[in-house]
């Protein structure tokens, strides 16, 4: 999709459809949108008298106009109560926008700038969240279909208003960017898990700095490990949970060096399981075919890199994966059996299925003593209890420092990618005591993430350290919140937000 500004008036402008909006409670439109509707001779007016139609988030209202507009259809959207909009809602508009438009199979959509009149939005921040709202809800992973769906292949905002030129094209340009980088997550998240196996994900990774142009490019490496380098750091758990595939792990260190030589490191860790059955401690068959998706904090961090590349953000950040298969076979590792970790500590293992843990802190350990960072994230789609806790619409943050958790609940904030943090007392820590070792790789029935989360604080030690529990988050099983069903990126969005925060705060 390619995604632009025209400067020029929507009345006058030529696309497969126009769009523009309506709060709810407004009986005669304003702006752009009276101007069409005047355009239409009272035809939007008639529709909000004769309860056709009110404004309310989401709701449309097509026009079919026979002279007036430039555009042969005219699409109206409803923003709801005005009090409400916020910049992700202007992303979620999208969707509406974008899906109608495929289900008609239109090449060019043209729209005004939601919110950034009477409701008070940031030019550039609504052109932000508009081209990315744009790009996300044009996604469709469709390797396998033999007849590919209709995709939209323009999506132009049109402004009368030179002054605001400027900052909607910087504001679209970011965006569009983002978006790709988000769409590059779930990508992969979408492949099937025979494409994905471990060295898949290595491949995909090699790749990260494709289409981003040189400059960028140039910034960014990528490396990849394999089962002797695994072997010789002595990472017991990512060498436990991969026993059992006859598909090697593999460790993926992607860099981007957008900061200064020489200054601190951001450390990105992320859950790159690419199947999971959940080994000898086998999952219920139902479902398990999802289990792709158990990687989604692994790809959710390269991509954040690929963005941060794509936006020129002046930090440098690392992601570091660790890719496995967790099966189920004569050479997997047990309930009972006890690792040792990179670290040293000692692990007694309870169920087979609390697998995402034991790669996640060898990983965490291996990034702080080769880039001594600054600050560590860690996601992935580790534990139910946290969609039980937080279902699908938030996920779950715990962590060791208070200014981290307060910038990436900031970042939370105006991503959209809501988070909410969970306490990490000290007492959830005897739940996770072993008899036989340092630690138990699960807690028990009660506070499931949270004991999860005091796991791998053993690992972080006192580097700064957030941990987020995307499982709720990371996929959609029906249309919500700005997604169609399937993979949603998480967290790119948040940690992009959060690394031009870090960009910010290391400028001053």
């Amino acid at each position: 999709m390619k995604i632009e500004l025209v400067m020029g008036d929507i009345v006058r402008h030529k696309a497969d459809m126009v769009v523009v909006n309506l709060f709810e409670g407004v009986k005669r439109p304003g702006g752009a949108t009276g101007a069409v509707d005047a355009a239409l001779e009272g035809a939007i007016t008639a529709a909000i008298r004769d309860g056709d139609f009110q404004g309310k988030w989401g709701e449309t209202l097509l026009l079919r106009p026979v002279k007036g507009v430039a555009s042969p259809r005219v699409l109206v959207l409803g923003l709801g109560k005005k009090e409400k909009f916020s910049l992700d809602l202007v992303r979620q508009a999208a969707l509406p926008v974008v899906r109608l438009a495929r289900k008609l199979k239109l090449a060019t959509v043209a729209s005004v700038l939601h919110g950034a009149g009477i409701g008070g939005l940031d030019p550039e921040a609504a052109a932000r969240f508009a081209a990315l709202g744009a790009a996300l809800s044009n996604y469709e992973y469709d390797r396998y279909k033999s007849e590919k769906e209709n995709r939209v292949g323009r999506f132009r905002l049109v402004e009368n208003n030179r002054l605001l030129a400027s900052p909607i094209r910087k504001g679209l340009e970011y965006g569009a960017r983002v978006g790709e980088a988000v769409n590059w997550a779930r990508n992969l998240v979408s492949s099937p898990p025979g494409d994905l196996r471990p060295d898949g994900l290595a491949r995909a990774a090699k790749a990260l700095a494709k289409g981003l142009g040189t400059a960028a490019a140039k910034k960014i490496r990528v490396r990849v490990f394999g089962k002797k380098e695994i072997e010789a750091w002595g990472m017991g758990g990512i060498l436990a949970v991969g026993k059992g595939s006859d598909a090697p792990p593999r460790l993926i260190v992607a860099e981007f060096r957008g900061g200064r030589p020489g200054g601190p490191w951001t450390a990105l860790v992320g859950k790159g399981v690419t199947f999971d059955t959940g080994g000898i401690s086998l999952k219920k068959w139902e479902g398990m075919e999802k289990m792709k998706y158990d990687m989604a904090g692994g790809a959710g961090m390269l991509g954040a890199v690929r963005a941060a590349a794509a936006v020129g953000i002046p930090v440098n950040v690392v992601a570091v994966v660790p890719a496995v298969e967790n099966m189920p076979s004569g050479a997997a590792y047990r309930p009972g059996d006890v690792i040792r970790m990179m670290s040293g500590k000692t692990v007694e293992v309870l169920s087979t299925d609390a697998e995402g843990r034991l790669i996640l802190a060898d990983a965490m350990a291996w990034a702080k003593k080769r880039y001594r960072p600054a600050a560590m994230v860690d996601a992935a789609t580790l534990t139910g209890a946290c969609v039980v806790a937080l279902g699908s619409v938030t996920m779950g943050m715990i962590g060791n420092d208070g200014k981290l958790l307060s910038m990436i609940k900031e970042a939370s904030g105006v991503s959209g990618e809501k988070a909410w943090e969970l306490p990490l007392h000290e007492e959830y820590f005897e739940q996770i005591k072993s008899e036989i070792g340092d630690l138990k790789n699960i807690g028990g029935p009660e506070a499931g993430t949270i004991t999860a989360a005091c796991f791998l604080k053993e690992f972080a030690g006192d580097t700064p350290w957030v941990h987020l529990d995307i499982a709720g988050v990371a996929w959609r099983e029906k249309e919500r919140m700005g997604y169609a069903p399937g993979p949603t990126g998480a967290p790119v969005r948040l940690i992009v937000e959060f690394l031009s925060q870090e960009g910010r705060k290391r400028a001053q």
